[in-house]
């Protein structure tokens, strides 16, 4: 939302009255972009939403929630974590046992979601996922199966060292957590405890809610980089070159399980570029004006002056920006004695549409 890809144009929803700007270019990167993120998860949170309804009104399963978390202490790496979680994963579903516990839970497919967050242990990349189960399997029973074959998978993929009493210990009391019978509002109301999860509107700042025990979101430490602090900065550059790197997904669905419930698929990249709100268009900016806007960080003061004021209260703040700008410029402390373009300008004002560099020559004026 910062580079053009058009000329730039400033919108009003009709429903809500909020204003948005079209014509600008999108990542689609739900996980290290807080603007796409925004406005991706609520597209998928409808998306979610509609597979419960499907669940509980027409395949007539149980939507189970389990989550599913590892050790993890301050000197890991994320790249390596990613690759040994992303193992344990595959080594969970895989051989025998998994084949046994699905046809006993009548497992008909999973939505996943990647979450992770920063703390005094290092990074703690966990999963949520919603199991489309039959209607008899009961959670407790479920968690002790979960948590068995979860435990030998971390295992294998390096994860937990067996030998390590105390860390098993606590392994087997918070690595797994099951519940059955889950409402969409379980699933996607966001909790600053690990039990629920969430992946609706107000995913952004549900996230900038979680406490320095439980770790930070990396938005926020995105938003602690803006106020100066340089070390969350670099954690979250780090965080964001990971999760390119490993091409980490937020949000996994089971093979068909979207084609079941109805769900045409769409890359995050789309979300993000689409609009479905019916908006007006208010106005178009010159590329001078967007420039002008992004030098005084005023992105978002532009839209709260269209959503009081419409396109006349734009105009009069880019009016007053243009102004500003000009009044820095000092005019040099010698006139030159040959300009290109007009020689002087009135006292009265700026008639020509001509404005003084700083550098003393005259340049057209783009307001």
């Amino acid at each position: 939302m910062h580079t053009p890809i058009g000329q730039v144009s400033v919108l009003r929803d009709k429903l809500r009255g909020s204003a948005f700007y079209g014509g600008l270019a999108t990542c689609g990167s739900t996980l290290s972009c807080p603007i796409c993120a925004t406005k991706v998860q609520e597209r998928r949170r409808v998306e979610i939403a509609q597979a419960f309804d499907w669940a509980y009104n027409v395949a007539h399963l149980q939507p189970v929630m389990v989550t599913l978390t590892f050790p993890h202490k301050i000197w890991h790496d994320l790249y390596e974590l990613i690759l040994q979680q992303r193992q344990a994963l595959k080594l969970l579903r895989y051989g025998k046992p998994w084949k046994k516990l699905t046809a006993e839970i009548d497992y008909q497919g999973l939505i996943r979601a990647l979450e992770i967050s920063r703390g005094g242990h290092g990074w703690h990349p966990h999963t949520h996922e919603v199991w489309f189960v039959g209607r008899h399997v009961k959670a407790e029973d479920l968690q002790v199966q979960v948590l068995k074959q979860w435990m030998s998978a971390c295992i294998r993929a390096g994860l937990l060292d067996p030998a390590d009493v105390k860390t098993v210990a606590a392994f087997m009391e918070h690595a797994v957590h099951v519940k059955g019978w889950c409402q969409d509002s379980d699933y996607l109301a966001k909790s600053a405890d690990d039990k629920n999860w969430g992946i609706d509107r107000e995913m952004a700042k549900g996230a900038t809610k979680l406490g320095k025990l439980k770790g930070l979101h990396p938005f926020q430490l995105l938003a602690l980089a803006a106020e100066g602090d340089t070390k969350a900065g670099q954690l979250y550059v780090s965080f964001a070159m990971t999760m390119k790197r490993t091409r980490s997904r937020p949000l996994f669905w089971s093979p068909g399980l979207k084609g079941r419930v109805g769900i045409n698929d769409s890359t995050d990249e789309q979300l993000a570029s689409e609009q479905r709100e019916e908006a007006d268009v208010l106005g178009l900016l010159t590329h001078a004006h967007w420039q002008l806007v992004r030098a005084s960080k005023s992105r978002a003061q532009l839209l709260d002056a269209a959503e009081t004021g419409g396109w006349p209260a734009v105009m009069a703040l880019l009016d007053r920006l243009a102004l500003a700008v000009v009044k820095r410029v000092k005019p040099p402390l010698k006139q030159p004695e040959a300009c290109p373009g007009p020689q002087s300008v009135s006292s009265g004002g700026n008639p020509t549409g001509y404005e003084r560099s700083r550098s003393g020559a005259f340049t057209e004026s783009p307001f």
